[in-house]
């Protein structure tokens, strides 16, 4: 039986070392709340916590509306969620949470916030009492997603699913090593004199321009954004690429986020036809993972898109993210032929999971194109909700994660001495002493080693020592 008893939300201001610009919006500084609960898992009560950014402009993307309406709007649907799990009760955590997302879709559909908006909140109750679990059945993310005491019914979520249990289609271990994706940014300087005449240029060891981001960390994989302004996009895009080949070496691979700057399929089209003209992005395409929401949320699943899908036999791979905010969402794009769609916690854990298993069922099936999950990021920063999202994604198996958190804050150098020490202490192979005297993320020849991850990103007996580390906005139970 899995009861919720209390939960206590914070909230900390981070700012970022450099700004990161991403579709609409430059990320200078962000709101970071983590939620703590109390529950009784199985008759034993125990703590649970979840994390993450509230980064205006991703989960609406409305040039018009105020960012602090925006965070307000965020707010206020994470207390909504804690309203529709107070007092509930249910059998296991998997149908505790389905009748909490039930709930939360309602209210969203009365108040007419969109799936990715409304879902957001539920998921920080999701990951808190899968923490809450695992500390209290002594077990990781990985098994319990893989075991039977959660309850999942995956059919509860897409109904092609009926009977099909998670262990039947994920890795049978976890991973405990992924490959490092990093983000270059739409205003992120490139090389070194980009970035030492930036005016905000930060002055803290770590590196800034994408030439000593490669440098410094080995980085082999990259994620590259893309703008509507094809000539502009371009140019850099085959700068970047010459940074590349000359510091990864002839292995390195590469996705690009389409930012949701095409109304069509054919608009699309138009700028990959202009791009396979570039002569200096001829080594791109066989390295090229896929290309990430190329469409805008609100014209990326309309029925045009399955017709001009099927007109572009020889397409590149084409997953979505932000459109991906409901669980029919997932099954309505790959029935346009889409041929994937991302992870990140933010969308929620057991919507993962069973678009994971919804991948594997189509493939199974005979699906006509090779089909993928990514790995996204939301600029996941420590202490909770970065190594929460890692072992999540290498309990999904994903090997390329994208990851830029720790390129755009300075560590956790943001969080008290108390959070910082125990970082350390936790996850003694995430992060390392800098020599700013604050704990950096150890990327180290492109790869990210999640053994401690793995153990304690949920259920580890550690306390992150966040005591007095926000402010406490909402108390419930």
């Amino acid at each position: 039986m899995i009861i919720l008893h209390r939960q206590r939300w914070f909230r900390r201001e981070l700012r970022t070392r450099i700004p990161f610009r991403y579709g609409i919006a430059v990320m200078k500084r962000v709101p970071h709340v983590w939620l703590e609960i109390e529950a009784t898992i199985d008759g034993q009560r125990v703590i649970g916590r979840s994390a993450d950014h509230l980064p205006p402009k991703w989960f609406t993307k409305d040039p018009q509306r105020d960012v602090a309406d925006e965070i307000a709007a965020m707010h206020t649907v994470l207390h909504q969620a804690g309203k529709h799990a107070e007092g509930l009760e249910a059998p296991t955590l998997f149908a505790f949470m389905h009748e909490v997302d039930r709930r939360q879709a309602e209210w969203a559909t009365a108040h007419v916030m969109p799936p990715l908006l409304a879902n957001f909140g539920a998921t920080f109750i999701e990951r808190a009492l899968l923490d809450a679990y695992c500390r209290r059945y002594d077990t990781t993310i990985g098994e319990a997603l893989r075991g039977d005491g959660l309850g999942i019914d995956l059919s509860q979520i897409h109904a092609e699913l009926n009977g099909v249990r998670p262990s039947s289609f994920l890795p049978a271990q976890t991973l405990d090593t992924v490959t490092c994706r990093h983000t270059v940014g739409l205003g992120d300087p490139l090389e070194d004199d980009e970035a030492t005449e930036a005016e905000d240029a930060p002055d803290d060891g770590l590196p800034v321009s994408l030439r000593e981001v490669v440098q410094c960390y080995g980085i082999r994989h990259f994620k590259v954004k893309v703008s509507g302004d094809a000539t502009a996009s371009l140019n850099r895009l085959e700068r970047i690429m010459a940074i590349v080949a000359e510091n990864s070496g002839p292995d390195y691979r590469v996705s690009l986020d389409g930012n949701e700057t095409y109304a069509t399929i054919a608009a699309f089209r138009a700028f990959w036809d202009e791009a396979q003209s570039r002569p200096g992005l001829n080594e791109l395409w066989p390295r090229l993972l896929f290309v990430e929401q190329p469409l805008a949320r609100a014209a990326a699943l309309g029925d045009d898109v399955g017709d001009a899908m099927r007109s572009w036999s020889d397409r590149p791979m084409l997953l979505i993210d932000e459109s991906g905010g409901a669980p029919a969402d997932a099954r309505r794009a790959l029935d346009l032929g889409y041929d994937g769609m991302s992870h990140k916690n933010c969308k929620g854990v057991f919507h993962g999971l069973a678009n994971r298993g919804l991948l594997a069922a189509r493939e199974k099936a005979g699906a006509i194109r090779p089909l993928m999950m990514s790995a996204e990021d939301l600029s996941n920063v420590g202490p909770i909700a970065l190594p929460q999202d890692l072992a999540v994604q290498a309990a999904l198996g994903n090997v390329s994660v994208e990851r830029n958190g720790h390129h755009y804050f300075a560590g956790l150098s943001g969080w008290p001495e108390s959070v910082q020490t125990q970082a350390l202490l936790n996850y003694p192979e995430l992060y390392i002493p800098h020599a700013s005297g604050w704990p950096a993320v150890n990327v180290v020849a492109g790869t990210i080693d999640l053994h401690a991850v793995n153990r304690n990103a949920f259920g580890g007996a550690a306390d992150p020592g966040l005591t007095g580390a926000g402010e406490c906005w909402a108390d419930l139970g």
